[in-house]
């Protein structure tokens, strides 16, 4: 029988398998899969070797899929034994890819009469193998890397110091339930309840003018934000006692870090249980976030929409960059860039505005960024995301447990998100002629809280504490 037919092309010599077929073809078609090239040789034991990590691969990445692409980023930026090993696995399978490629480059004919042509397109496809997995994994690496920064436990530059040791006054008592005590781990189905604080410095003196509880309930899949104005003062502390009308609760930290205020918690967790004591609810986590890199994070997203629910009009807006004073914003929807949303959640000084209505714009922000962010289409944009994140906040979630919270929050329907903000009928103003401070009704706080958070408020079945206002 003629040792060129197609009988004996078949069979399992490796003189004959391959013979008059293109290298650069075969090159080609396992740089699109690894195998195919060698099947395309009729190498068909070499295929499947070199076609099999490549369903594995993919099988893999079904699987890190299934709770969509979002939750999956968000993974691999909190969790970064997961993004070490992706970035691993990337890499070897390049380095698989080109072994796949070269093997079935020089299995293929090579009594070709275009070797140079050949070897080019050897060349240029084992360039693209490279370029693309050490593109990808570095991509991946610096995303990780990013994500440690703001998962860190020591990275507390956004927190306000002790710079006196505080001590506590002998006839100083503790709040409504006892000694402080440990913050109670929170269960696979429980409530989780996070405080998030803005803050436009950094040190000893920040001012955390943006202060807001967000708590997920998985239970009833909703989610209530509540916003005490950053003015409030004359407050009941949880420790015992009341602040001074002339202190304000957006820089209490300041206050016991310079040892104005006695406290028995550090300056930031003093800050933490005494939103916690008159919200009413345990806070298990918290988040700060630098003003400037908020506005930075809206601008890498492209922009966010909001509905702006009233006009703002407001003369004596500072943009803080020479740009003659002023900002005014039609009611209605409009899509905010990162400049024109800060003016959005800073201006409170236009006709009828006010703090507290400030505090329900930057929720809205908020709401409106989260939203953004979760689309599919953002993840392009997640590199140059994340490093602005990764020099902007600080928290202490687990990031073991971001992945889980993203897949959850993206269920959550519009409706079922309570947005609150501690003004009227909450508050009354006025009490100081020093700062113009508001004060918190506490027997109407209390009933709120019962209202947004049932059974695990702080105040559920029990006496509201008394009001404090002067």
């Amino acid at each position: 029988m003629d040792a060129d037919s197609p009988t004996t092309l078949d069979t399992d010599s490796p003189t004959t398998k391959g013979r008059g077929r293109s290298p650069s073809i075969a090159a080609l078609l396992s740089f699109l899969w690894p195998g195919l090239g060698q099947l395309y040789l009729r190498h068909r034991r070499l295929a499947a070797i070199f076609a099999m990590p490549s369903v594995v691969a993919v099988l893999l990445l079904a699987y890190a899929l299934r709770r969509g692409p979002v939750v999956l980023a968000a993974q691999l930026f909190a969790e970064r034994a997961v993004g070490l090993a992706t970035v691993a696995i990337i890499i070897l399978f390049g380095a698989w890819r080109i072994v796949s490629v070269v093997h079935a480059f020089l299995a293929g004919n090579r009594g070709s009469n275009h070797k140079v042509l050949d070897r080019t397109v050897l060349g240029a496809l084992a360039a693209i193998i490279a370029v693309t997995h050490l593109g990808s994994g570095y991509y991946l690496l610096a995303y990780s890397d990013a994500g440690s920064q703001v998962f860190n436990p020591e990275n507390t530059n956004l927190i306000v110091q002790a710079t006196l040791p505080p001590s506590l006054a002998p006839d100083q008592t503790a709040g409504p339930t006892g000694t402080p005590e440990p913050i109670p781990t929170v269960a696979s189905d429980g409530r989780v309840t996070i405080l998030f604080t803005g803050t436009s410095s950094g040190g000893s003196s920040n001012l955390y003018d943006s202060i807001m509880v967000v708590s997920y309930d998985p239970q009833a899949n909703s989610i209530e934000m509540v916003s005490v104005p950053r003015d409030s003062a004359s407050f009941p502390f949880y420790f015992g006692g009341v602040d001074d009308p002339s202190y304000r609760i957006n820089a209490l930290p300041t206050y016991v870090a310079s040892g104005h205020i006695k406290s028995p918690d550090d300056p930031y967790t003093t800050l933490i249980k005494e939103v916690q004591y008159l919200v009413g609810i345990t806070i298990n986590y918290y988040a700060v976030m630098d003003i400037g890199g908020f506005e930075t994070m809206i601008n890498k997203v492209g922009g966010i929409d909001v509905v702006n629910p009233y006009p703002i009009v407001d003369p004596s807006y500072d943009w803080l960059d020479g740009t003659p004073c002023g900002f005014s914003l039609s009611a209605g929807a409009h899509h905010l860039d990162g400049r024109t949303a800060m003016a959005f959640v800073r201006s409170r000084h236009g006709a009828g505005d006010s703090d507290w209505k400030r505090a329900s714009r930057q929720q809205l922000v908020l709401v409106a960024l989260l939203h953004t962010m979760a689309q599919p289409s953002q993840i392009l944009k997640l590199p140059s995301l994340i490093s602005t994140l990764g020099a902007s906040v600080t928290t202490d979630f687990p990031a073991d447990k971001v992945a889980d919270y993203v897949a959850l929050g993206q269920d959550v329907p519009s409706a079922n998100i309570s947005q609150v903000v501690l003004g009227p009928p909450y508050t009354i103003t006025g009490i100081s002629n020093v700062n113009a401070a508001n004060c918190l009704l506490n027997d109407k706080v209390a009933a709120l809280s019962v209202q947004l958070f049932g059974k695990d408020s702080l105040w559920y079945e029990k006496p509201a504490p008394a009001n404090t206002c002067p």
